[in-house]
């Protein structure tokens, strides 16, 4: 996973990230409001859980001073829709594919 987040940002921003989509790997996926892997986002903080057909589409990533990578986007539900933008999510909770 380090080293597809690598690979993104070793291209221009907006033709890496605009294409690079990720899903949770279990509904144990937690949603974040910064790189902190305690703070849980208010949307996702009252034991919400997310489904296996949402998507996040990324923006960019983040690494926590505790060594965690985080990836950076917009959460979108099975719908298509935007339902969290600028969410962090843990980089061993989500795969991501990799744009073509």
């Amino acid at each position: 996973m380090r080293f597809l987040l690598a690979a993104l940002l070793l291209l221009p921003a907006g033709s890496a990230f605009a294409a690079a989509s990720c899903a949770p790997v279990s509904t144990d996926a937690r949603i974040f409001a910064s790189a902190d892997s305690t703070d849980i986002h208010p949307d996702w903080n009252d034991g919400s859980t997310i489904g296996l057909s949402w998507s996040l589409i990324v923006t960019g990533d983040a690494q926590a001073p505790d060594g965690e990578y985080y990836i950076v986007g917009d959460l979108i539900d099975p719908r298509g829709g935007v339902v969290n933008e600028g969410v962090y999510v843990s980089d061993m909770e989500w795969e991501c594919d990799s744009p073509d």
